[in-house]
């Protein structure tokens, strides 16, 4: 009588493996990416949302003052000023507009990089002599 022989090929052949292994690698890098971009876009959104915050607090500071002293701003870093100092890497500059006897338009814009790239922001307002 021969002995039997049992061929086992229950294991995995090293092309299984490979393949396996370059699936799950491929959809590793691409999660990693997504993470990447995810974060970016989430940086890219918190630098525009201070910059807008910015513009509306510098509204409302000229707002508060006299209708005749409301004049035109040249370019300034929020950082120089004693109540924005910790916005360093935002400047901004204030355009001011006679719209009529009583009114003016008041334009703040505010600069600010977002991934090495300049970026500007512009609110603008109308205020009237009260």
């Amino acid at each position: 009588m021969k002995p039997v022989i049992y061929h086992d090929e229950r294991g995995l052949t090293l092309v299984e493996i490979l393949v396996a292994f370059v699936i799950l690698t491929t959809a590793l890098v691409t999660m990693l990416d997504i993470f990447v971009l995810g974060k970016r876009y989430n940086a890219d959104t918190c630098r525009y949302n201070t910059a807008m915050a910015l513009a509306q607090s510098k509204i409302e500071e000229i707002k508060s003052m006299a209708f005749n002293s409301v004049s035109n701003a040249a370019l300034k870093s929020f950082s120089l000023e004693s109540d924005y100092s910790q916005f360093d890497g935002f400047a901004y500059s204030v355009t001011v507009v006679d719209s009529g006897l009583i009114t003016k338009t008041v334009t703040v814009t505010v600069y600010y990089e977002d991934e090495d790239m300049p970026k500007e922001l512009a609110m603008t307002a109308e205020i009237s002599n009260r």
